[in-house]
């Protein structure tokens, strides 16, 4: 009866032990939400200089944030979150980053002001917004939310929205940091760097 119970087992252990070899080696256990199907995205917004479309930056990790402005909280935050990890990562790591700050308040947020608000966190940090109907377009393409909240009148008003930052390699979505997980500068920076 032992021997009968033995060799299974020791059928199973070497099946254990040759699936253990074979698994790659130096895998990085992701700290953000890795979409286990990355979502193919692309879009054409307003930049201060003109059209910027996001198959142009494909050669880069694009870690796109949407906020707007006049944001008393959560924009800032985020923000300063990726000003961190963006400065952790070396010079030739930088090079293959771009962060991307997109306005969904483009009746208060032109190119240019939401440009001066991204480089406002860092000067290599871009800023894009476009008309409603396409920042509704783009929002809808991540699965993001936004509403104007407690408006006072033209100009007075606030805008509840999505918080998460977007990770795009190669034009597919692989990556969501929640509010709560972009402050986590070095775990941050091992996902960046995992993926560069």
């Amino acid at each position: 009866m032992k021997g009968k119970l033995l060799l299974p087992v020791l059928l199973v252990l070497a099946l254990v032990g040759v699936a253990y070899l074979l698994l790659p080696k130096g895998s990085h256990a992701f700290y953000g939400t890795r979409l286990l199907n990355p979502k193919p995205v692309d879009f054409t917004l307003e930049g201060p200089q003109g059209p910027v479309q996001l198959s142009q930056l494909k050669d880069k990790l694009v870690l796109i944030f949407f906020g707007y402005v006049h944001c008393p909280d959560v924009c800032p935050t985020t923000m300063l979150a990726l000003k961190r990890a963006y400065e952790k990562l070396s010079p030739k790591e930088q090079e293959r980053v771009q962060v991307v700050f997109i306005s969904v308040d483009p009746e208060r947020d032109t190119p240019e002001i939401a440009d001066q608000y991204a480089k406002g966190f860092h000067p290599s940090f871009l800023g894009l917004t476009g008309s409603p109907e396409t920042i509704q377009e783009v929002a809808r393409t991540f699965g993001v939310y936004y509403q104007k909240t407690q408006y006072r009148g033209p100009g007075e008003y606030l805008v509840d929205h999505t918080a998460t930052t977007f990770a795009v390699k190669e034009g597919k979505l692989v990556l969501l940091f929640s509010p709560d997980k972009v402050e986590e500068t070095p775990r941050v920076v091992d996902d960046l760097r995992a993926l560069l």
